[in-house]
């Protein structure tokens, strides 16, 4: 059985994907309940279009003919573990698909 994330867990994890202001906007919102599913969508679109703009990173240096097999596999990865995240908001979770965006990001610039 799946719990809902923590309101603590969300925020926390928001802090470091949403843009401030509509962070802010999240935030003033009194019910506890449509806060919280708010913060989940915001964080599963902010993570969906960081990792869209990495991915036409990673094709636009395809075009280029360079060898990308490595950060096109840590892109797979990717994907998974962003849906992993959406469904259990585990901080631990949101650690490795961060440091997973580092590490392809760094596999990029050195192709």
């Amino acid at each position: 059985m799946i719990t809902a994330p923590s309101l603590s867990a969300l925020r926390y994890i928001g802090r470091k994907v949403i843009r401030k202001p509509v962070l802010k906007k999240i935030q003033a919102i009194k019910p506890k309940e449509e806060q919280r599913i708010l913060l989940e969508y915001s964080i599963k679109s902010a993570l969906e279009m960081k990792y869209s703009e990495l991915k036409d990173k990673v094709l636009k240096k395809e075009k280029q003919k360079r060898d990308i097999f490595i950060p096109l596999a840590k892109l797979s990865l990717l994907n998974s573990k962003i849906h992993l995240l959406n469904t259990t908001y585990h901080l631990g979770d949101f650690r490795s698909v961060m440091k997973l965006f580092e590490e392809t990001e760094r596999e990029l610039k050195n192709v």
